[in-house]
């Protein structure tokens, strides 16, 4: 038995079988991001976890390689394993295809667009700016050195002097029900949010209630006032390989000052001696979040490319 075998309790889950994710698949879904060293943040199994009352999830093998496959987009990620070949490819979009579904793929490395430009042929390639994903050094983002970066040392200097007792706490069942009730009073507050943000609300009482399990981890903000302590902020985060950790939520209280940054700033002094990246996630195409990602300076915008199969019947055996 080889070691893929041992990892994987369901191999004969191959396509066109496939399951709903569920909690056991934790451990596959980590090795897989762990061993191949995934960038992107659809690959980590708490953001499919989390994601999966919404996206509808379900996993399956094609040869050795992991299929995630988001139902409610029809489209399935990249396959999880040793990069797969052109041929490999068409056959699973023409088995997708020919099973009713679109046969399309997300979240395609840049290299493999590069290294196989015939691709164009089979498929209409498409870059999502708004799913690019922002990965930081964790290192820079605890230093905030050069002259771009001296705004958000001012504002956190500004936080420091008008709150300078404040707390990090670690997410303890207290602070957990804390952020919650500041996740309910910031949707009481206002009564037009979107509805993206209403689901991720739902995302954010899941990962709360899954906390321990998945795992997450994070941190909370709290500043004193005459009677009691404040929560002004949090963050939770999670890894995904030995090289990275993705941000999964990071709420603040934008009537303070300084707390935006004061909260990234603390939670990449925690995950500085853990990691060498953070993946904060996407901008979605908003421009004030597009803005603000962009203000601190990434290392890498990791692209979001598509493949969007033509549907073709041609003989790829020569390929």
């Amino acid at each position: 038995m080889n070691l893929i075998e041992t990892k994987i309790p369901y191999l004969d889950k191959h396509y066109p079988v496939l399951k709903r994710l569920e909690h056991s698949d934790r451990e596959i879904i980590s090795w897989y991001a762990e061993k191949y060293n995934q960038f992107s943040c659809e690959f980590s199994f708490p953001s499919l976890y989390l994601w999966d009352d919404i996206y509808h999830y379900k996993l399956s093998f094609f040869n050795d390689w992991l299929i995630v496959f988001d139902t409610r987009n029809d489209y399935i990620l990249i396959p999880m394993g040793k990069e797969i070949s052109l041929s490999g490819l068409l056959t699973l979009s023409i088995s997708l295809k020919q099973d009713g579904y679109s046969g399309d793929i997300s979240n395609v490395p840049p290299e493999i667009i590069a290294r196989h430009p015939e691709l164009g042929h089979y498929y209409d390639i498409e870059n999502e700016r708004g799913l690019a994903e922002y990965i930081y050094s964790t290192e820079k983002l605890v230093a905030l050195r050069g002259k771009k970066l001296r705004k958000k040392k001012n504002h956190i200097s500004q936080f420091l002097q008008n709150y300078p007792d404040y707390q990090v706490r670690p997410m303890d069942p207290t602070v957990r029900k804390d952020c919650l009730v500041m996740i309910e009073t910031m949707l009481a507050e206002n009564q037009t949010v979107s509805n993206s943000i209403r689901e991720e609300a739902i995302v954010i009482r899941k990962g709360f209630e899954s906390f321990d399990s998945i795992p997450l981890e994070g941190i909370a903000i709290y500043i004193k006032n005459d009677t009691e302590s404040k929560l002004v902020g949090f963050s939770v985060y999670s890894r995904l390989n030995k090289d990275i950790f993705t941000i999964h939520f990071e709420k603040v209280n934008y009537s303070y000052r300084g707390a935006a940054q004061v909260i990234n700033w603390e939670t990449a002094k925690v995950l500085k001696d853990k990691c060498r990246y953070i993946n904060r996630e996407q901008d979605l195409g908003i421009p004030g979040l597009r803005k603000a990602k962009l203000s601190y300076e990434p290392e890498l915008i990791y692209p979001a490319n598509f493949l969007r199969f033509k549907n073709l019947t041609t003989d790829i055996a020569g390929i």
